[in-house]
């Protein structure tokens, strides 16, 4: 029979354990939604400036446009090609690590619309 005091032991040690999962499970979920946010927002960002480059927005404005919908740090360009509005978006992520205090990976989103022959109504 054991004694409650190896029982504690066990406990103990099972509690530990316990917590090292959840912490490195907790950093995991968290890395992976800040990498797709990341993801989302760059993508949204190109995609935005790409076709207000295509209707025929200065390319500054629509670069200007996708500043605000990029995340923070974001390096956008954007380019003309083979009759399309080319722009992309980059951005370093900083990820939660349990061990490491720094850890990043790099997004880049990129879209291409074809220009259109004439200027939407929509647009003014």
């Amino acid at each position: 029979m054991s004694s409650n005091h190896e029982q504690g032991s066990v406990l103990a040690a099972d509690l530990l354990l316990g917590c090292a999962i959840v912490i490195v499970l907790g950093s995991a979920a968290s890395a992976a939604g800040l990498i797709i946010d990341a993801e989302e927002s760059s993508a949204e960002a190109a995609q935005s400036a790409a076709v207000a480059i295509a209707r025929g927005w200065q390319p500054s404005d629509a670069l200007a446009r996708a500043q605000i919908l990029a995340p923070a740090g974001s390096s956008i360009t954007s380019r003309q090609s083979d009759g399309n509005a080319v722009v992309v978006v980059s951005v370093t992520v900083a990820l939660p690590h349990p061990i490491a205090r720094r850890v990043t990976t790099s997004v880049e989103a990129i879209s291409s619309v074809p220009i259109a022959p004439y200027r939407s109504r929509r647009d003014g």
